[in-house]
């Protein structure tokens, strides 16, 4: 049996930060039971590294995937790699994550006395292959071969991520976060994908991984495919839409009996709704979301245990200072709502 979050306090990657020893500081602060790998680049190059075809225009900047045949050779050599499950071909190296490397460092050197969990951010195939393009400008997702080696990629990358923190953290669950944050473009009438095909691809993503699996979405979506998905944690923006999620309260019953957790995104990221909150307010609006659910059935026990707290996105588009209280007021609700429910506290 994995070990149930009782809402610990963690947060999504992306930060404003770009000194590691603020980032490292308030993280450790805020989170000591969950920290994240923060991501301090505005560049997606560290997740790009092992996948092959790609063009990186530096006049445009952009990056995209280009299927001409003098450029089969690595496809054959990704194929190559994944095969022999050759995971450190596919490493994100210090060059292009430096952030990653030197939070392990940090939590290594200054470990809370309360880690149970270190959570780190790439990206699902859904959201890569929506965002990298092909040549003429399509998403690269729906070009049935750029689909495999995203999925296949970013699964890889993900398992040598999770195996580099289990070496050099020992003792501790790793949280992976494929996130799919543009799952409305495909769950919309007018979105491309079946369900099935949907829910294949966050699945192949998360193949062989061994610790949690974690799907973040803030959008408003068709939840159920996350929740028939076989991802152990979701994470909605609970901040927006936890009416609309309790909508889906039998769907949610069912995932928490599996083992499944949910993420409440409580704690906004934008400056003006950030502006307006206090740890009190976002108390109150997660204890109304916990209400919803519980009046359409779920086991307030059941809920309560499998529930973790964090903002409602990245905070990379806060100020330093707006991020520094995002992740404070995120610590406190996490206190609070252990205590209402008799959970120790971190």
């Amino acid at each position: 049996m994995r070990e149930k979050p009782c809402f610990a306090a963690t947060m999504m990657g992306a930060v404003p930060y770009r000194e590691m020893d603020r980032a490292a500081g308030i993280i450790l602060e805020c989170l000591p039971e969950a920290p994240s790998l923060p991501i301090m680049t505005r560049g997606i190059r560290w997740m790009l590294e092992g996948i092959p075809c790609l063009v990186f225009d530096r006049e445009r900047r952009i990056v995209y995937f280009d299927l001409s045949t003098e450029r089969e050779g690595e496809i054959l050599d990704f194929y190559d790699h994944i095969e022999a499950d050759d995971l450190d071909y596919f490493a994100t190296t210090s060059k292009t994550a430096p952030f990653f490397y030197d939070m392990i460092e940090r939590i290594q050197s200054s470990r809370p006395a309360e880690l149970k969990w270190v959570l780190f951010h790439t990206s699902g195939p859904l959201l890569f292959g929506d965002m990298l393009k092909q040549a003429d400008g399509t998403p690269s997702i729906h070009n049935e071969t750029l689909r495999d080696i995203l999925i296949k990629g970013l699964n890889v990358k993900a398992r040598w991520l999770e195996k580099k923190i289990r070496a050099e953290i020992p003792g501790v669950e790793v949280v992976a976060d494929l996130p799919e944050t543009t799952l409305v473009n495909f769950t919309s009438s007018a979105g491309t994908g079946s369900r099935d095909g949907i829910i294949e691809a966050i699945n192949l993503s998360f193949a062989n991984v061994e610790g949690l699996s974690w799907v973040h979405c803030c959008a408003n979506i068709d939840w159920s495919l996350l929740f028939d998905s076989k991802v152990r944690i979701v994470n909605f923006d609970a901040y927006q839409h936890a009416e609309q999620v309790a909508l889906y309260a039998q769907d949610i019953q069912s995932f928490l009996k599996r083992g499944g957790m949910l993420g409440w995104g409580i704690v906004p990221v934008v400056s003006d709704h950030l502006r307006g909150e206090t740890a009190e307010s976002l108390i109150q609006r997660l204890e109304e979301g916990i209400d919803r659910l519980v009046k359409r059935g779920i086991d307030e026990k059941i809920l309560a245990e499998s529930s973790w707290v964090l903002p409602s996105c990245e905070t990379v588009l806060l100020t330093p200072e707006e991020s520094d209280r995002a992740l404070k007021i995120t610590s406190q609700i996490s206190q609070a709502m252990k205590k209402k429910y008799g959970f120790k506290c971190s």
